[in-house]
């Protein structure tokens, strides 16, 4: 095996590749790419390939320790990442409101003790503040490295070498096994947390003590090509399939092929020279290209201007070449003398970030005017038991009442009814309620992304069939009144599936296909739903769905009260302006 210390032009120029892919993805600076995300994903299994690398050329020399390796990896990695968790730290104060405050002190903690993904993992959800405004959210990618890299030398000491062929085919397996599994129906877990995300890193792990020096090696060679087009292409060709899930697999397979061939093409060429510059401060450029894009999304109410967004990703190329050139370089290559000095400062600096987040944290809530909290939080109603549900049915914590007379149906929209509704009624209310799942038959909606995917959409169309089920079978015979509401937006435009209409005397219907959406779709699938409803003797009430704005009202107000730099709000007001919601005169 060649050392896996000695430098490797291509190794550089995969990491910058994958860097750039993220950069200009967060960015938003090319709508066609589509899955720039991936490039973390490249990242995992180079990450793999090469701490494999040095921890079997140490053991395989005699010379392994825990006690250097992790000092290796700490010096590596901590310098510029405390660097940078400190100047966030303090760009909060002026960026962030209290609520995301509490959000990031939590962040900057898990960032800290490497549990940062696990924290990430934990602020999901629907209600949850949204991704683009947590300065540390890349942080999850290398919290979860980190925690590979834990396991990885203490897997390698104490298991025998015989073994190790079988032992990364066991866990390359059974995490992948354990990811497809779970990526449709737990989303947030299976991106997050190690156990699904391991065999990513346990590929290039694979490369290293199984395929490289094998026979496999050259016969995997031969795919170099196919594995160049597939990283090339994939990020802007996607499956569509949740992530990571196929996409992912594709990816780091390719990488794994690349890795091996060691081809000229990203060896010697000038594009792989220059992918192998920005791969050099790939590590500086990701940790810094966050929390400026973050930043400026919470001090945007709307979408970030594209000059704003180019200007960003200047700065952060700029920014990282800085913390490259006069932070981690430097103290990668110093000598550092292992002993209680070096851990000591380690720790105290360590504590240090913590205690200040948390002062931050509590200083920044004493300005609070105005207390928004209660206005701007989640109001999921009574429940949700439906959310990765597709069958409605009976649950004590849904309804007030032995026998509730009114059924609220819907999305988020007629979540935020139900308090409202039980408040002014003498009849038993019961919620049956899916987040972005409108109250239609035969239509359902999807996106892209990890959790409203094609299978969510698929889950929509069941859970309304069984809403209605329900309603017809003699649990719902107390029912007298329906009341239906939600955004309908969603089904407007995108991608939607369309159910035909089942034939007369067959139970199931057909098998839904894909269509782009539009209000003639919608408007059907509504009119199908109320006179389904109708047809059992119930009565309908249909809730229009709220004014809204183009920008976060609640956001807004909150911003202004604390003085945050605030951006976007039409006319300088946080008003929502009466043309967005008025229809057209005749």
């Amino acid at each position: 095996m060649a050392s896996s210390q000695s430098f490797r032009t291509d190794i550089q120029a995969l990491r910058g590749l994958a860097i750039l892919l993220v950069l200009l993805y967060h960015a938003e600076l090319i709508g066609s790419l589509r899955a720039g995300y991936l490039g973390v994903d490249i990242f995992f299994t180079v990450s793999g390939y090469l701490i494999t690398g040095i921890v079997v050329q140490d053991l395989r020399a005699g010379n392994f320790t825990f006690i250097a390796f992790y000092a290796r990896r700490a010096k590596r990695l901590l310098p510029a990442a405390y660097v940078t968790f400190l100047a966030t730290t303090l760009a909060a104060i002026f960026f962030l409101t209290p609520p995301e405050m509490r959000d990031y002190s939590r962040q900057l903690l898990g960032a800290v003790t490497f549990t940062g993904n696990i924290v990430l993992w934990m602020q999901t959800g629907y209600f949850e503040s949204a991704a683009q405004l947590k300065p540390l959210l890349h942080i999850w990618s290398l919290s979860l490295e980190e925690q590979y890299y834990l396991l990885l030398p203490a897997a390698l000491v104490f298991t025998p070498r015989r073994l190790w062929t079988s032992g990364v085919w066991l866990v390359l397996g059974a995490s992948l096994t354990l990811c497809l599994m779970l990526v449709a129906v737990k989303p947030g877990a299976t991106f997050y947390l190690l156990p699904t995300r391991a065999w990513e890193l346990a590929l290039g792990s694979l490369g290293i003590l199984v395929l490289e020096g094998s026979p496999y090696q050259l016969w995997l060679g031969r795919l170099f090509w196919p594995a160049f087009v597939t990283l090339l292409v994939l990020p802007f060709y996607p499956t569509g399939l949740p992530h990571p899930g196929l996409d992912a697999l594709l990816v780091c397979c390719a990488t794994l092929v690349v890795l091996l061939r060691r081809h000229p093409v990203f060896n010697q060429t000038g594009p792989a020279r220059f992918l192998a510059r920005v791969g050099d401060i790939s590590y500086s450029l990701y940790l810094v290209h966050w929390p400026l894009l973050a930043f400026a999304a919470n001090a945007w109410l709307t979408a970030i201007p594209l000059g704003v967004r180019m200007g960003l990703v200047i700065l952060a190329l700029v920014l990282g070449w800085a913390l490259f050139r006069w932070v981690e370089r430097p103290l990668r290559r110093a000598v550092v003398p292992i002993g209680g000095l070096t851990v000591g400062l380690t720790l105290a600096s360590s504590c240090g970030l913590v205690i200040l987040a948390f002062a931050v944290n509590a200083f920044d809530q004493w300005g609070d005017p105005v207390d928004f909290s209660g206005g701007r939080q989640g109001n999921p109603g009574y429940c949700t038991a439906f959310e990765s549900n597709d069958t409605f049915s009976l649950q004590p914590e849904c309804q007030s009442g032995e026998q509730p007379s009114l059924l609220v149906w819907g999305d988020s929209y007629a979540m935020h009814l139900v308090p409202a509704i039980a408040a002014t009624t003498s009849r038993g209310v019961l919620q049956a309620t899916k987040s972005t799942c409108g109250p239609l038959l035969g239509l359902s909606h999807y996106r892209t992304d990890a959790f409203f995917n094609r299978t969510w959409g698929l889950s929509c169309l069941r859970f309304n069939r069984s809403v209605l089920d329900y309603l017809a079978g003699p649990e719902g015979e107390s029912i007298q009144v329906v009341v239906i509401s939600s955004f309908l937006g969603q089904y407007l435009g995108g991608q939607v599936l369309i159910e035909p209409p089942c034939e007369d005397g067959v139970d199931a219907c057909h098998t839904p296909v894909d269509g782009e959406g539009s209000q003639d779709l919608a408007a059907q699938a509504l009119v199908k739903a109320i006179a389904a409803i109708r047809a059992l003797g119930k009565q309908v009430v249909l809730v229009a769905p709220t004014p809204t704005a183009s920008f976060d009202v609640g956001r807004c107000l909150l911003r202004r009260s604390l003085g945050k730099l605030t951006f976007g709000a039409p006319g300088g007001s946080c008003a929502i302006p009466e043309g967005n919601y008025s229809l057209p005169s005749a």
